[in-house]
């Protein structure tokens, strides 16, 4: 079993003035401009209570907002376009409504976005729903349900999606109040679930071929980001103690309700001891208080240099992000931790409340030039309040990837992903003459070739089945591609 010492937290907060809306904040040495994208109070006035914002291949930011709409929002103009109306579908109460959203990975080829939502149907169910995008009537069509009837409650409900690069998707469910649901193979509840994009059950999944179960265990997960090192993070609520960091592994058991955060009394010893697969947080907060722990990404773009190649989460009752920065090794231990935009928090979530320079933090994403937006939610979780809720930009103005010569990270297609070996590569046109390597888990290069042009064929199949990165940059642009090999 995996143990796990405490560290002290790094309190380093943006040197802003009181005011709840500056106009610039500081990372360390770096000066980030503020700007509202959008902001209101209900959903006829701008948003109400955003729970997901993804970063588009059409570079419009994806959001959804608990009550029951799915829009297209102009980063830059703030217009917001209503592309799903689900408010006479969703059950809205509390933490539970719309939730998660995951774009296809090719959303170019396969125009597809993954919904999770509760409704009510002989009391609270969630569901997972495939729509198909049409550019032509900026609507989504055509859904197809993938999973549906999993028990929900008005709290601890989940759901964040995600999905991997062999185009599996995750779904993180919560206990609903019911706390014998997570220890229960039987109950998809208080689980990570993993079906294909039909909503097909995968013949490898971990509990069996007939299980959506990936992991079990889970109180609340409501973060998920895969990052370059391998790990599948997830952060988790606590009960009143220990939000927890994880890394999710096939087939791993998270404890609860048995063991909340590290497994270090003598009760949950006994217990963890007696599981299949337990696994221990890789960091906590804290053991006498909770900060409710929301989404993941991994910030990798040299626009904000304090946050490149660390893990940023959002952060709710504790309004901040913390920054969080693991071993350059396998990526399995926190080396430290950083605080920002909230000056009262220090290691006690209680003195922090509403002291945030952004109020609740939900959610966070980043554009491919290394700006980060925040879903900010005003200072309290419930529907019955009126609060204000924002779309948030955070630009570094004065980076410039052309006058420091950084290089630009430009998308890749593979197709089929996984393969067989026989793949597809589509580059970006600026890489065209470049060269392009593969490299397997230990860095090491397995095969090379030129990008001769923009689609370039290759045939892998001689290669021991795993995970890959394709890579291929020159002076001004680079790409990183997970492709899996499988048989």
């Amino acid at each position: 079993m995996k143990r796990l010492f405490t560290f002290s937290i790094i309190i380093l907060a943006a040197a802003v003035s009181g005011m709840a809306q500056p106009s610039t904040v500081t990372v360390g040495n770096t000066t980030l401009d503020v700007r509202v994208v959008i902001q209101g109070t209900n959903s006829t006035n701008g948003i109400d209570i955003p729970w997901e914002i993804q970063w588009g291949p059409d570079d419009y930011i994806w959001m959804t907002e608990r009550y029951g709409r799915v829009s297209r929002l102009n980063p830059e103009t703030g217009a917001r376009t209503t592309i799903l109306d689900l408010t006479s579908t969703v059950y809205d109460n509390s933490e539970s409504g719309l939730l998660g959203l995951a774009l296809h990975p090719d959303f170019t080829n396969t125009p597809q976005v993954f919904l999770a939502y509760t409704y009510y149907s002989g009391g609270i169910k969630e569901r997972i729903v495939r729509y198909d995008y049409s550019s032509a009537s900026n609507t989504l069509i055509n859904p197809l349900t993938l999973i549906e009837g999993i028990n929900g409650n008005t709290t601890h409900i989940g759901c964040r999606l995600l999905i991997l690069p062999d185009n599996t998707l995750l779904a993180t469910t919560g206990d609903y109040q019911n706390q014998s649901s997570p220890q229960n193979e039987s109950s998809l509840s208080g689980k990570i679930l993993r079906m294909n994009l039909d909503g097909t059950i995968p013949a490898d999944n971990p509990f069996g071929s007939s299980s959506y179960l990936y992991s079990k265990g889970h109180r609340n997960a409501q973060g998920m980001v895969l990052a370059p090192n391998g790990n599948l993070y997830s952060s988790e609520h606590g009960p009143s103690t220990n939000d927890e960091l994880n890394i999710i592994v096939p087939g791993g058991n998270y404890g609860w309700p048995d063991v909340a955060g590290l497994c270090n009394t003598g009760s949950e010893m006994a217990a963890c001891n007696l599981m299949t697969n337990y696994q221990d947080p890789i960091a906590i907060w804290y053991e006498n208080s909770t900060i409710a722990t929301s989404d993941l990404i991994w910030y990798d773009h040299p626009a904000i240099p304090e946050w490149q190649g660390k893990l940023l989460m959002a952060v709710l009752k504790a309004e901040h992000i913390k920054e969080i920065e693991v071993d350059n090794t396998d990526g399995t231990t926190v080396e430290s931790q950083t605080i920002w935009f909230n000056n009262s928090h220090s290691n006690n979530p209680s003195s922090s409340f509403s002291s945030g320079t952004f109020d609740r933090l939900r959610d966070i994403c980043a554009s491919p030039d290394g700006r980060v937006f925040l879903a900010t939610s005003g200072p309290s979780w419930g529907t019955s309040g009126t609060f204000q809720n924002s779309i948030i930009e955070l630009k570094n103005a004065a980076y410039s990837a052309v006058s420091v010569n950084e290089v630009q990270e430009v998308k890749t297609s593979v197709y089929p992903n996984p393969t067989n070996g026989q793949i597809n590569m589509v580059f970006a046109p600026e890489l065209v003459g470049a060269g392009y390597t593969l490299v397997n888990n230990l860095g090491q290069v397995v095969a090379e070739g030129t990008v001769s042009s923009t689609k370039v064929a290759s045939d892998f199949s001689g290669l021991a089945p795993g995970l890959y990165i394709l890579r291929s940059t020159n002076v001004n642009y680079t790409t990183n591609q997970q492709v899996l090999i499988s048989k």
